[in-house]
C-alpha cells in the first residue's frame, strides 16, 4: 500500500473542509490509517510515520471492527456520520471526542477512505447535557448511553468512582458484573424497560466500586425519546453517605426540583402522552400553574 500522493492530500484537503486547528484522521474501510494532518498526529503524541502504520483500534480502544464497519456504512450511505468515543494517545490517557466522517475516494486507485474531523466531545451539547445532572461533588457521576451507536459518555467523576479507566464497562448491561447475584435479575429487567419505551428507573443497589468496595449507591437512569422511539439512556450514580442518607431540603425547592427533573425527561414537554404531566400524573393546567408559581422557566429544564 503506497503512501498519498501530494496531490491526493489536496483532494482529500477539498473533500474535507476543516482548519488546522481540527484533528484530521482518514482510513480505509479495515480500519488502517492512511493520512493524518499534524494536530491530530500531535494530539494523540504520534509523528506521521508512526500514525499511519496504525489502525484506528491502536488510538481508539472502543472501536471493535463492528463499530466502524456500521460507522462506515453510515457515512457511506448518509453521506456523512457523527459518533461519539474514546480515543487514547501514546502516553495511556483517554479522552472523549467526537468524530463527524465523510467519505472519500482516491480518484487515481478508486479506494475508499472514511475522513473523519475529530474534537474534543467535552465541548459538545451533549458531554455538557450529561454533566449537567451531576452535582459538584466526588460522590455522584454522571453517563450518557446512546442505544443507535452504542457509544457511551462518562463523567470523570463516574469512571473514578467505579475504579476504571473503560467507560465500556459502564454501559448499562456491562453493570450486572458488579451486582449481586439477587439484584442481577431486577437489573435486567430494568434495562429491558428502559430501551423498549419511556422508563425510569430510581433505585439503590450494592455495587462493586473503584478498590473492590462494596458501596451502596442510588442509580437514576431514563430513556430518552426522540420522535416517540428510545434512542438512548442517561443517568447518574450516586455514593450514599450511611450517615447523612437524605439532604433535606424545603418542601418547595424539593417539588421545584422534581419537576425540574421530569421535564428534562421529557424533554420539555409538558402535555400529552410523553410530557411531564403524565410522568407526574398531574393535569397538564395544574402543572403549568404549578411551574409559575415555583417559577420554573425554559433555560431550567432546556440544553444550555
Amino acid at each position: 500500500m503506497y503512501p498519498l500522493t501530494p496531490p491526493q492530500i489536496l483532494a482529500l484537503a477539498d473533500r474535507v473542509v476543516g482548519n488546522g486547528n481540527s484533528d484530521l484522521l482518514c482510513a480505509n474501510l479495515e480500519g488502517q490509517m492512511r493520512y493524518a494532518n499534524s494536530s491530530a498526529c500531535q494530539k494523540l503524541g504520534y509523528d506521521f510515520a508512526d500514525l499511519i502504520q496504525k489502525r484506528i483500534a491502536d488510538y481508539s480502544p472502543n472501536y471493535s471492527q463492528e463499530v466502524w464497519d456500521s460507522h462506515c456504512r453510515r457515512t457511506i450511505t448518509n453521506g456523512s456520520d457523527e459518533i461519539y468515543t474514546y480515543h487514547e494517545n501514546c502516553s495511556g490517557t483517554r479522552y472523549p471526542v467526537v468524530i463527524r466522517s465523510v467519505p472519500h475516494i482516491v480518484t487515481e486507485t478508486s479506494e475508499q477512505l472514511i475522513c473523519s474531523l475529530v474534537k474534543d466531545a467535552q465541548s459538545s451539547a451533549r458531554y455538557r447535557q450529561m454533566l449537567e445532572m451531576v452535582e459538584h461533588s466526588q460522590r455522584i457521576g454522571s453517563f450518557d448511553y446512546n442505544l443507535q451507536d452504542q457509544s457511551i459518555l462518562a463523567s470523570d467523576n463516574l469512571l473514578a468512582i467505579m475504579g476504571t479507566k473503560d467507560p465500556e464497562t459502564l454501559k448499562p448491561a456491562a453493570i450486572v458484573d458488579r451486582l449481586s447475584r439477587e439484584h442481577t435479575a431486577k437489573w435486567n429487567a430494568h434495562m429491558v424497560d428502559l430501551a423498549r419505551g419511556y422508563h425510569r428507573l430510581e433505585e439503590n443497589f450494592v455495587l462493586s466500586t473503584a478498590a473492590g468496595r462494596q458501596s451502596l449507591m442510588r442509580v437514576t437512569m431514563w430513556s430518552v425519546l426522540r420522535g416517540g422511539n428510545v434512542t438512548g439512556i442517561r443517568g447518574c450514580y450516586e455514593v450514599i453517605d450511611e450517615s447523612e442518607k437524605e439532604r433535606m431540603v424545603s418542601l418547595e425547592e424539593n417539588q421545584r426540583q422534581h419537576i425540574i427533573r421530569a421535564l428534562r425527561y421529557t424533554n420539555g414537554r409538558v402535555t400529552g402522552p410523553n410530557g411531564a404531566g403524565k410522568l407526574l400524573d398531574i393535569n397538564g393546567k395544574t402543572l403549568f400553574a404549578r411551574m409559575k408559581k415555583l417559577n420554573i422557566h425554559r433555560e431550567d429544564y432546556t440544553n444550555r
